[in-house]
């Protein structure tokens, strides 16, 4: 967009809840926060949920589908994580995981998320048009102003083929299309805005050439960036990246489904009582707001205890299960049992924090990694950040012998953040970006043909020169214009 865009919107599109963020030239970031369905919560976050009538069309979606869940749902089907499903590469693994409610295809996952996102656009039309006083304005209106759409896109989406199928369902979903000085790109990848409002909003005291590893934890992917500081300058700091962000499948919706299969087998031990609870009830369960509050609260020394009482929604007070482990409508569960339900997720994050610093001794880096920040939902937990501060501590690395785990502010909504604050500063300095360079994570060239030599072609394609009889060609070559490097 060569003009400065009158309004700049930011979308976190997540694999369990959205994030919308917006500004203007004169205005702070303001997160919508008005959700349908939200009630007067102030969530801040959407859930990325879809619930269908049995004819096909959209029933409800976000907060909605919670009264949906409530009524009578007869032939009606949930339909959520379908982001995860976006990325044929990643859909067999993601089937193999027995996720409830997920798409059966990546058309049906492009389907769900135009639909989806296609509510998002009309949310945040009417939001933005009536915080800016033009609902009624006879001077000017939405398809008149010039509105930048910022989306970012997940580490592990590392094939191109991916990214432009995003950027048409973007397109099939409105945004862009409304107004002559309408703009939606794709810009940083979820990793890259967490590391920008990072060194942007963070407390930490960054000196130039300070390492820091983000570690943006979310609902279905785990994404890190290793940066270095390369400018301290409080209004324009800087930060390239030392390695090519990395994304994993890792995240809070493994929990709930390890949670879902933690109810499932007790019931299954009490079948006479399973047909008295509510239809799917193991998955009602995990999706409550009571078993979420404890997910979230997890690991604070105020909150912890022996064993945790989760309301069974649908379920009456006088009801009690010994064996069931059930208490005046409450299901039992014991620290004991919560805690494997986090352990196996952290120990993929772990994993993937020891391949970056290992990275670092493997390419002859001297620098120490002083900060890992964490940020997204399961990044929030106090029990997650405590895990990994004492296995930093247990297992000292040589690049990062005194690395201090921290809590991002806000950590829920640090991407869609990022992305506004990197554009803001591009657009404030002409073309000075927060991150100053990056690295690449795939490859990307040309198909050439070569002129033959038998050294360089052995077994390759040959063919022969139309015009040049002593002329031969080596076909399907590839010319690289950037080179993934790392990983």
């Amino acid at each position: 967009m060569a003009e400065n865009p009158d309004v700049i919107v930011s979308v976190d599109l997540g694999t369990t809840f959205t994030g919308v963020a917006w500004r203007t030239p004169r205005t702070p970031v303001q997160v919508i926060n008005d959700w349908p369905g939200s009630g007067d919560r102030g969530e801040r976050k959407v859930p990325s949920t879809l619930i269908y009538n049995a004819d096909g069309s959209l029933s409800s979606w976000g907060f909605q589908c919670a009264d949906d869940d409530d009524r009578d749902t007869a032939g009606k089907r949930r339909r959520d994580l379908f982001k995860l499903f976006l990325d044929d590469s990643a859909i067999a693994a993601a089937q193999q995981q027995g996720l409830a409610n997920a798409p059966n295809s990546v058309a049906d996952a492009q389907r769900y998320t135009t639909d989806f996102l296609r509510r998002v656009y009309g949310h945040v039309k009417e939001t933005v048009e009536r915080q800016m006083g033009l609902r009624r304005h006879a001077g000017g209106s939405w398809a008149d102003l010039a509105v930048l759409f910022l989306f970012s896109v997940p580490t592990t989406w590392t094939r191109m083929e991916t990214i432009n199928i995003f950027k048409g369902l973007i397109r099939d979903a409105g945004f862009g299309v409304e107004g002559l000085r309408h703009v939606a790109q794709v810009d940083l990848t979820e990793a890259e805005a967490a590391a920008v409002t990072t060194l942007k909003t963070s407390a930490v005291r960054f000196t130039a050439g300070s390492l820091f590893l983000t570690v943006d934890a979310g609902g279905g992917t785990t994404d890190l960036a290793l940066m270095r500081v390369t400018s301290t300058d409080a209004a324009v700091p800087q930060m390239k990246q030392v390695a090519a962000v990395r994304g994993v499948g890792i995240g809070s919706t493994l929990i709930d489904h390890a949670f879902v299969r933690l109810v499932a087998d007790r019931l299954a031990a009490w079948p006479d009582v399973e047909r008295l609870l509510p239809a799917d009830f193991a998955s009602r369960m995990a999706r409550s707001h009571h078993f979420h509050n404890v997910k979230h609260k997890f690991g604070e020394s105020v909150w912890m205890q022996s064993v945790f009482r989760i309301q069974m929604d649908g379920v009456s007070h006088a009801f009690t299960h010994e064996g069931l482990g059930v208490e005046n409508g409450r299901l039992l569960v014991t620290k004991e049992e919560m805690q494997p339900l986090f352990d196996a997720q952290i120990e993929g994050v772990e994993k993937r924090i020891k391949e970056q610093l290992d990275w670092l001794v493997e390419n002859g880096d001297q620098g120490l990694v002083e900060f890992v920040i964490l940020s997204g939902g399961l990044g929030s937990s106090a029990y997650v950040r405590d895990r990994i501060q004492q296995h930093l501590m247990s297992f000292p690395y040589p690049n990062a012998p005194q690395a201090e785990v921290i809590p991002c502010q806000d950590p829920q909504l640090v991407v869609a953040r990022g992305l506004l604050l990197d554009q803001k500063q591009r657009a404030e300095t002409g073309y000075l970006s927060v991150l100053a360079t990056r690295v690449a994570r795939a490859s990307y060239g040309v198909v050439v043909k070569q002129v033959y030599t038998p050294a360089r072609h052995f077994d390759e394609d040959i063919v022969q020169d139309r015009f040049d009889s002593k002329k031969r060609w080596a076909v399907n070559q590839i010319q690289w214009l950037i080179q993934k490097v790392g990983f």
